[in-house]
């Protein structure tokens, strides 16, 4: 990063801070997509592979063909998995840290709370902060290739109650409750699945135990491995645990934004209270999904 001062001060963060939060979503959308794309391939080889058994006493050639796709779909599944490996998503993690930090940091800035009160360190102070941040960093700098920062406004923070609306309220309007409500769904969608997975495979149970039906039979190992994968996959996604979280990180955002509005007049301390509660429960957040993410 370059040398940090005066106005350019908050504006060189910014543009900082949008190099590694783009960095950390494309890191998180490679990982996504290897998870899902594995997902695919295991599915597809139990479905292939049960296939290609049904089919190749009535049609040799398609039944060999459809063999050979599963196994294809098998080999492949551990190439794509290797793109949600640990180091992958340990990576995600560091990158969307520093760029949590650095936005952390840019707010308080802004609204001129503790540390940043004093006009004449302000500056000094953000960028021996910053420059903390990025040299424990240096070790993701490959992670931003290729990524230009973005063409994007400050916020509009120029005080402690511009804070309040821009951060807090916005954070907790526009992230953490829509993202509680995106997980509960989404981990709705794979208990579903779930449920119709596991009704599937006792019908197909009860027809092969009434009437001997060994086709009905060979698919019940199928529909039991897409079963488990499908689970298995939202177990990864961490989708129920990352509803708990949000609507946690929700409730205490929600208090303190109550507690600030009943402040008439609010002092500096008040204002010091709220920013630093702010960012540590945004912190503590983020830190306690990123260490089960890399837990797992």
């Amino acid at each position: 990063m370059s040398t940090l001062g005066g106005a350019a001060a908050a504006e060189e963060v910014w543009r900082a801070q949008s190099v590694w939060s783009r960095a950390a979503n494309r890191a998180k959308a490679a990982v996504e997509r290897a998870r899902a794309a594995t997902l695919c391939a295991v599915v597809a080889a139990a479905v292939l592979g049960a296939a290609a058994s049904q089919v190749i006493p009535l049609s040799p050639a398609t039944g060999r063909v459809l063999a050979f796709l599963a196994l294809l779909a098998a080999g492949t599944a551990p190439l794509t998995a290797a793109g949600a490996s640990p180091h992958r998503v340990r990576e995600w993690t560091a990158l969307r840290s520093v760029s949590e930090e650095l936005k952390s940091q840019l707010y308080i800035y802004l609204a001129g709370a503790a540390p940043y009160r004093r006009p004449e360190t302000r500056d000094t102070e953000l960028r021996a902060r910053v420059g903390a941040v990025l040299a424990d960093a240096g070790d993701l700098d490959r992670a931003l290739a290729g990524i230009e920062p973005a063409a994007r406004s400050l916020p509009p923070v120029t005080g402690i109650a511009d804070y309040a609306e821009q951060r807090l309220h916005r954070q907790l309007e526009r992230y953490y409750r829509p993202k509680a409500r995106e997980m509960a769904a989404k981990a709705r969608l794979v208990e579903r699945w779930g449920r119709v997975l596991a009704g599937i495979s006792a019908l197909l149970g009860a027809v092969a135990g009434a009437f001997a039906a060994e086709q009905a039979a060979a698919w019940i190992p199928v529909v039991a491995a897409v079963s488990a994968s499908v689970v298995s996959y939202g177990a990864s996604a961490r989708f129920v645990a990352q509803e708990i979280e949000f609507n946690r990180t929700a409730r205490e955002l929600d208090g303190l934004l109550r507690w600030w509005r009943e402040r008439d007049p609010a002092t500096d301390a008040d204002a010091d209270r709220l920013a630093e509660r702010t960012e540590h429960v945004v912190s503590v957040q983020n830190e306690g999904w990123m260490a089960k993410w890399i837990a797992d």
